[in-house]
């Protein structure tokens, strides 16, 4: 598809400013009182979330809201020049890690520069709350100690407090995680929960939904709360269902059993009359690529009995995640320290060996293992490279190295599996009911944040799908593509005044060029900020000119309103 600037005036029928469109038609007639505003963007080609065609208007920004579109006759001490660029409402991170690490740099940089200004964090049944004391140490004598973070917070309203008193770069949002909750209750073994304690679960789900999460996440690959079965999840799902709020899942399983795995995720959502989110879907592994269009057809089936289930996706061929995740969740039980030492067992290592070359297989070979994070540094020549890499030289049994790098980081090492492919990539990204989402955190080139080799998604997430996937592969148009990462998430998380651009709505915006966006980030060489996103503001206040960060840090923390429905 030909996406020079010329054609794609011409697509769009572009001629001039007054081919309005959707939402903006009303407000193209402009105002011949002349005005004083904040800021002011002009003649840039307006996408507005809906997924409407663009149109060419000024946007005028009064406080942190849009107070005129159309040609603005008034003036302004800050003026953005948007000729010829996109601007569309700012991204929603629908599936987000961004959460401590804005207390290590607030700026959120590797997000914020792609053009995110809100993320939806505490995913994958992981919430910085509730904490018991044992975990509140965990984070303080970890993170906390790596990062000369304070962490004092035991509640959602003590993080969200904490947040704001510092001051933070974009928006944040966070649901309660579901692991954390039945960690804080029922601990890290494999037991089924009592009676007391899911009550004392539930109640901590309506303490979270009361001081502003937004819904219930579930990580079912991790431990403890794959220790959960669907009924117990369902029973927290129904307290979050009370306030409106929404059930979002890293499902039990992604490759062998994803059919089987969806087939539980939409049950759990039925039963807890909830809406549901179904995390980065994908089909891991070469033999399960054909399970896609299987689980669409089951998804479909549900939404056209009432059901409400949308999903989220990264547009990359590979996953991160840890490297204990070759080992099925039994072998986790109890923690990091019974683990390791399991694989000390004579008995019992047997039985783990061949389950992780099984998970291996899948995958294709040992290549498709990348070592991405340890915390020892004799270990950390290891990182950003594959496993089949490292071993060649010695010869080495492939399990033998994980083995032995697991137990001397005291099972504490990030991978990453590469188990998509790109027609794997295409069937999914297009589907109407899936949006757009890193699964990534905040880096940063320099700093702190800069130390870990994380996977390219943290940096390159949204301007990959406007450069490689729009523009250049044409799987849809731009508006689409905007779409899936505005409007869709603010649909999905009941946001009414975010995600979309109309008067009245808060001012987060993102100007790009059509022709240079692009992802830059590598699996080799991840520390590199995305090309083409200009201007972005947050709550109006411009957090990025001309490619550069101005230091501003006008993020909220939104908490969902706290009345039960």
């Amino acid at each position: 598809m030909d996406w020079s600037r010329r054609n794609f005036l011409r697509r769009t029928s572009l001629a001039g400013a007054g081919a309005a469109v959707g939402g903006l038609s009303t407000m193209l007639d402009g105002c011949a009182i002349a005005q004083r505003y904040d800021v002011i963007i002009r003649g840039g080609q307006v996408i507005d979330g809906t997924g409407a065609a663009p149109v060419v208007a000024d946007i005028a920004i009064e406080g942190d809201r849009i107070a005129q579109i159309g040609p603005v006759q008034g003036s302004s001490g800050n003026t953005i020049d948007a000729s010829g660029k996109i601007v569309c409402p700012g991204f929603i991170d629908i599936h987000s890690h961004t959460d401590l690490s804005l207390l290590v740099d607030p700026r959120a940089e590797s997000k914020i520069r792609q053009g995110v200004t809100t993320e939806v964090a505490g995913q994958d049944g992981s919430s910085l709350a509730p904490l018991t004391d044992a975990q509140l140490g965990s984070l303080q004598d970890g993170y906390g100690r790596r990062y000369g973070v304070d962490i004092g917070w035991r509640d959602f309203t003590g993080l969200f407090d904490t947040m704001e008193q510092q001051g933070i770069g974009l928006n944040f949002i966070s649901l309660a995680g579901q692991g954390t909750i039945r960690g804080y209750v029922v601990g890290n073994e494999n037991v089924p929960a009592s009676a007391r304690q899911l009550d004392a679960m539930k109640d901590l789900v309506d303490q979270a939904m009361s001081e502003g999460a937004w819904g219930l996440s579930s990580g079912l690959e991790y431990t403890p709360g794959s220790f959960a079965d669907e009924d117990e999840i369902a029973e927290l799902g129904r307290v979050a269902a009370g306030y409106s709020g929404f059930y979002a899942t890293h499902m039990r399983n992604e490759d062998d059993f994803l059919v089987e795995a969806v087939s539980e995720a939409i049950s759990t959502a039925r039963k807890a009359e909830i809406a549901l989110q179904i995390a980065h879907f994908k089909a891991s592994g070469r033999r399960n690529r054909d399970k896609v269009a299987i689980c669409f057809d089951m998804i479909e089936q549900a939404v056209d009995e009432g059901m409400d289930i949308t999903l989220d996706r990264y547009p990359y061929i590979a996953y991160a995640t840890t490297l204990q995740n070759l080992f099925p969740t039994r072998f986790r039980a109890g923690g990091a320290e019974a683990f390791v030492s399991r694989l000390q067992s004579p008995d019992v290592l047997p039985a783990m060996k061949r389950a992780a070359v099984d998970k291996v297989d899948m995958l294709g070979d040992w290549s498709a293992v990348m070592i991405t994070s340890v915390g020892r540094a004799e270990n950390q020549d290891y990182v950003g490279r594959r496993v089949s890499e490292i071993v060649a030289r010695s010869g080495q049994d492939p399990f033998e190295f994980v083995r032995e790098l697991l137990i001397a980081e005291n099972g504490s090492v990030g991978m990453v599996g590469f188990g998509m492919s790109e027609e794997e990539i295409t069937s999914v990204l297009t589907h109407p009911l899936v949006m757009v989402a890193s699964d990534g955190g905040a880096a940063a080139v320099t700093g702190p944040l800069s130390e870990t080799t994380p996977h390219p998604r943290y940096y390159g997430t949204f301007p990959r799908v406007l450069g490689k996937y729009c523009r250049e592969e044409g799987l849809f148009d731009l508006p689409t593509a905007v779409h899936k990462m505005t409007g869709q998430p603010a649909q999905r998380l009941g946001l009414t005044d975010r995600g979309r651009i109309d008067v009245g709505l808060v001012a987060d915006l993102v100007v790009f060029d059509p022709d240079t966006v692009i992802d830059r980030a590598d699996f080799m060489n991840p520390h590199q900020y995305a090309q083409g996103i200009e201007s972005v503001l947050v709550n109006g206040a411009v957090v990025i000119e001309s490619g550069e960060h101005t230091g501003a840090l006008p993020g909220k923390v939104l908490r969902k309103q706290a009345e039960s429905a």
